[in-house]
Parts: C-alpha cells; structure tokens; sequence
C-alpha cells in the first residue's frame, strides 16, 4: 500500500474548510449568541489576514493602495446590507442574524479564494483577485459589524425594552 502524505494533508485541509463554512452557515441561517467581542472579531481577523497576504509577497505600493482601496466601496456595501440585521431573544440570551447577502458573498469569496490559491499559488493575476476578493470582504464585515454596533445600541435602547423580534421560521 503506498501511503500519500500529501493527499492526505489535502484532505484535512479541504475537511477543515468544509467545516468553517458549515459552521458559518449553520450561524448565519440560526443567528449566533451575541456578544461584543464577536463583533470586531472577524474584522481584525481579515485585516490580518489582508495585512498578511499584501506583505508576504512584497508588492508595490501602487498595488497595496489599490486592494487597500478596495476595502471603503465594500465598507459601505456592509454598512447598507448591515441594515437587515436581526436580534431576538433566545434562552434569556440575545442572539443576531446578519444579512444574507453578506454571508452568501462570504461563502462565495472565500470558496474562490481557496480555489484561486491552491490551484494558481504563483500566478500573478490569481493573487490579485485573492487580494481583491480579501479587500472587500474586510470592508463589506467591517461596514456590517459598525452596523451592527449601532442597530445593538438600538436594540437595547430603553424605547425598545419591551420589544423583542423572533426570527422566521
């Protein structure tokens, strides 16, 4: 039997992906357990991840303001889709449901941006679309979770004390 250490590292991988977006999805369509914390959480971890992606490779800086520049058209993206966020009240817990757009875009961008960086790892034009597509999902999440902050703000405002909205079902 001949043992393949690399087709194994790449099912691990893709299980390990498999996971995140079932988890995600999962928290997307039955909201999350809010908490203030989570909501800048994936925001940094983008920027990070941004920040990380642009350096690593020592692009120029004509490239690194381009990409950059591609975070505020998707900041007020999230700001505008932000709007649909929902809270309710769940087991004397607040949970929330984010817009579906912007997990759908997400899902979509994160699954192009695996498939762009496995199968076309030094292909100039592929790490851009990577770059683009990391560029504006930071800014659709951070425009999302300011609107998200304020529409919480809302929620917990004494005007609405006695309101709560379920989700559908």
């Amino acid at each position: 039997m001949v043992y393949n250490s690399n087709i194994e590292g790449i099912v691990v991988f893709l299980a390990i992906i498999i996971l995140i977006m079932a988890r995600r999805i999962k928290s997307g369509l039955n909201g999350r357990r809010f908490k203030m914390s989570r909501i800048f959480t994936m925001p940094f971890i983008y920027a990070i991840l941004l920040i990380f992606f642009l350096g690593a490779i020592g692009k120029n800086v004509t490239y690194i303001f381009i990409v950059a520049g591609l975070i505020f058209p998707g900041i007020i993206v999230g700001f505008i889709y932000g709007e649909r966020v929902k809270f309710f009240e769940k087991n004397s817990f607040t949970y929330y449901k984010r817009s579906q757009f912007i997990m759908v875009f997400w899902l979509t961008s994160y699954i192009a941006r695996i498939f762009l960086y496995i199968f076309y790892p030094t292909n100039f034009m592929a790490n851009f679309i990577v770059d683009i597509l990391l560029a504006i999902t930071l800014g659709m999440i951070v425009g999302e979770s300011v609107k998200l902050y304020i529409k919480y703000k809302e929620y917990r405002s004494p005007a609405n004390e006695n309101y709560f909205e379920f989700p559908e079902k």
